[in-house]
């Protein structure tokens, strides 16, 4: 026998609402999964763009270096971004000053390169270049070092975003001994000498995305030498931002006093 009509039509209807709402749980957990699945996908895509420009920024560290104390020149940087940005900063901390013996010698605000990441990448404060693993703050306080450490600082930190920052903030102090140096007349006088180089960063025509190609070029050296009689170690005094660091270098040698050559890097960075 047949049903009545209304029991069939109301079977009819209980079927159909079943579908739909079965049809809208199916494609609402579609849209879950591709969004999450899209999410990593990006997630890991800015990551590793993030590791790479990482790299790259140590490599461009190391390039300044060699142009402002090396071979001079130029070198070129090149980056290729899709979701991360590259800032020029300037003055990006406080003054930086330099004293020898009392007597200021080097006044700067340091430029900054930053390296910014996609808004899925999150780290922690890390030094790159040194790269160390006890003490890292410490070691990014340091403002003075030796000769074969590196001038120029890289460090990874989270601030508004993953950034990786590139910071000539040191100066390099070097004892290079006693010379002896003429003071007319054919007689010579004992001088203990030493070296205080800085780099100094400044930014000339910038613009581009996506593929940006970073330069850095030596534009000229400012030597000055400063003559201390009387005393043949010298105090070294660097403050910058509210940190201060005092190295005192030399030793007692008979000499009649002290010369300390300043040497100033004017190294300009720009985008091609």
């Amino acid at each position: 026998m047949y049903a009545p009509l209304t029991s069939r039509r109301r079977l009819g209807i209980s079927q159909v609402l079943t579908s739909v709402i079965i049809a809208s749980i199916l494609l609402t957990m579609t849209g879950v999964v591709v969004f999450y699945a899209s999410s990593i996908i990006d997630a890991n895509r800015q990551m590793m763009e993030f590791e790479y420009g990482k790299d790259l920024m140590v490599y461009a560290a190391e390039a300044l270096e060699q142009v402002a104390l090396g071979t001079g020149g130029a070198r070129t940087v090149k980056f290729s971004l899709s979701s991360a940005g590259i800032n020029f900063v300037e003055r990006a901390f406080g003054k930086l000053e330099v004293y020898v013996n009392g007597v200021k010698v080097i006044e700067d605000y340091p430029s900054v390169i930053v390296l910014r990441g996609g808004t899925l990448v999150s780290t922690v404060f890390r030094m790159l270049r040194p790269e160390v693993e006890s003490a890292p703050y410490e070691e990014y306080l340091r403002l003075i070092v030796g000769a074969g450490e590196p001038l120029v600082v890289v460090y990874e930190n989270f601030s508004g975003g993953a950034v990786v920052v590139l910071a000539p903030k040191r100066i390099r102090a070097n004892y290079l001994g006693v010379y002896e140096i003429p003071k007319g007349g054919g007689v010579f006088e004992r001088y203990s000498y030493y070296e205080i180089s800085y780099i100094k960063v400044t930014f000339g025509k910038l613009g581009g995305s996506g593929q940006i190609s970073i330069t850095m070029r030596n534009v000229g050296v400012n030597e000055s030498e400063y003559f201390f009689d009387g005393c043949s170690r010298v105090t070294v005094r660097c403050v910058l931002d509210g940190h201060e660091e005092e190295l005192e270098m030399g030793s007692v040698c008979g000499a009649r006093g002290a010369i300390v050559r300043v040497r100033i890097v004017n190294v300009e960075v720009s985008t091609g």
